[in-house]
């Protein structure tokens, strides 16, 4: 009897696991416009250069990933590089990331501060991201201490509108 329970129990989880992946095989086409909100969290080397008590310069590389309510912008990887500075105690950067869900469709940013804003512009991207254009503004989510010298590590929250040709 504990065999043919079994065997009903296997025969059954067969039956379901296809139509679990055709789900995943067919997700909903993506808006051609919209807004979305994505938190990212990060790590990753800084090497910085002190050139005085109120300047400062360096450079980053960092990985990551995403959450996001908005299905397309969710559960992204990500790689980003960029260079700032601190100039007589004022923080500005300009940097650029690359965004990829787990089908490998990616899409690319550019982002900048300086002491007024702190803001992304989406430059292109390859699958259902090809062509996308936007903006977003930045929050930084808290402060992290490095987990050790010579890294910086953060989060941040991204909230933005998109097109897509």
């Amino acid at each position: 009897m504990a065999n043919t329970k079994k065997g009903a129990l296997f025969a059954l989880a067969l039956l379901a696991a296809p139509g679990a992946f055709a789900q995943a095989a067919n997700p909903a086409p993506m808006a051609r416009e919209g807004t979305y909100e994505q938190t990212l969290c990060f790590g990753g080397p800084a090497h910085v250069i002190s050139a005085s008590d109120t300047d400062r310069y360096g450079t980053y590389q960092l990985t990551g990933g995403t959450q996001s309510a908005t299905k397309a912008f969710d559960s992204m990887s990500l790689e980003c590089i960029g260079a700032f500075e601190m100039r007589s105690g004022v923080y500005r950067h300009k940097g650029y990331c690359v965004f990829q869900d787990a089908s490998g469709d990616k899409f690319h940013v550019a982002d900048a501060a300086t002491p007024q804003a702190y803001t992304a512009e989406l430059l292109g991207g390859t699958g259902k991201f090809n062509g996308i254009t936007g903006s977003a503004t930045i929050e930084r989510l808290g402060a992290m201490t490095p987990v050790r010298q010579g890294t910086i590590q953060g989060c941040r929250r991204i909230t933005g509108s998109y097109k897509l040709p």
